[in-house]
């Protein structure tokens, strides 16, 4: 019989029943962690602060990373057998919780400085099976999902199994995700379709906006938020190591070991050529020698 073990606050580093929480220096507020399971690893960077975010794990053999974040970050995660989630650097997410399911052994991949409005749901499994009424075999598969760098993804979105965006893009409220997103592109409907292209945001608000706020901002000439294909490290090169890597504890290294080039999650108007893109080897050999 399985046990749960809730766990509301912790210490450095804790082995909950036959899984592990490392947490140097973290903190947790209105939050909760469930563990049901075995081989599970919870690692929580220096810094973090969980506030109102619940994460489940409700299988074995699975890996969450959350990075420390300087803005409101609430979520939850529920995961099943042999997944991983990862949360970059300085990610938001305006009021309402965001939900992530994980399930048949498949990721979501956040990266960094990633701008998320309220009431996002994103899962890899649709989740019921489909068959062919011709061959009988199963039409849809789970596939994971992978988000880039300084992506804002607007109210109400929905992204779906296998969609991954690249670094630098809008996602319109109320959107259906189902397609890959090259960077620095807008989407937008149900379901989502390219809006325009060579576009770059930035965080300020409008809200309150003065009329020399506006003309302050009418134009911003830095192209700090604008990427290229230079120096870039494929998604499919991570769900490659991901999926080739058996134990949890290696996943771990592999995640803290990511590079950090601006462009690493460049995706081209070419998605396909972006996928097929891979990192520089050395980025391979992580642990090895």
């Amino acid at each position: 019989m399985l046990m749960d073990y809730w766990i509301k606050k912790f210490g450095t580093d804790m082995k909950i029943g036959d899984n592990e929480l490392i947490a140097p220096d973290a903190e947790m507020e209105n939050s909760s962690i469930l563990f049901r399971g075995k081989g599970n690893i919870l690692f929580l960077a220096p810094g973090v602060h969980l506030n109102n975010v619940v994460i489940k794990f409700l299988g074995n053999n699975s890996v969450v990373y959350i990075s420390k974040s300087k803005y409101p970050c609430a979520f939850q995660v529920n995961m099943f057998h042999d997944s991983v989630f990862y949360m970059g650097e300085n990610n938001s997410i305006n009021g309402k919780k965001a939900v992530f399911q994980l399930s048949e052994y498949k990721n979501i991949f956040i990266g960094a400085d990633n701008m998320l409005s309220y009431g996002l749901t994103l899962r890899v499994a649709d989740p019921h099976l489909i068959y062919s009424a011709t061959t009988k075999e199963r039409v849809n598969p789970s596939k994971s999902v992978y988000i880039g760098d300084h992506v804002w993804i607007g109210q109400n979105v929905n992204i779906l199994k296998g969609v991954r965006i690249g670094s630098g893009s809008i996602i319109a409220g109320e959107a259906v995700l189902t397609k890959p997103v090259p960077s620095n592109t807008t989407f937008g409907g149900n379901p989502a379709k390219k809006l325009k292209e060579g576009v770059f945001w930035m965080r300020p608000s409008v809200h309150a906006f003065t009329s020399a706020h506006t003309e302050k901002w009418q134009r911003h000439d830095g192209d700090e938020f604008i990427f290229t294909n230079k120096n870039t490290y494929s998604f499919a090169t991570i769900e490659k190591e991901l999926t080739r890597l058996a134990h949890t504890q290696d996943k771990l290294t592999f995640l803290q070991h990511l590079p950090k080039d601006k462009n690493r999650f460049f995706m081209d108007v070419d998605v396909n050529k972006s996928q097929r893109k891979s990192g520089k080897s050395h980025f391979f050999n992580w642990g090895k020698k």
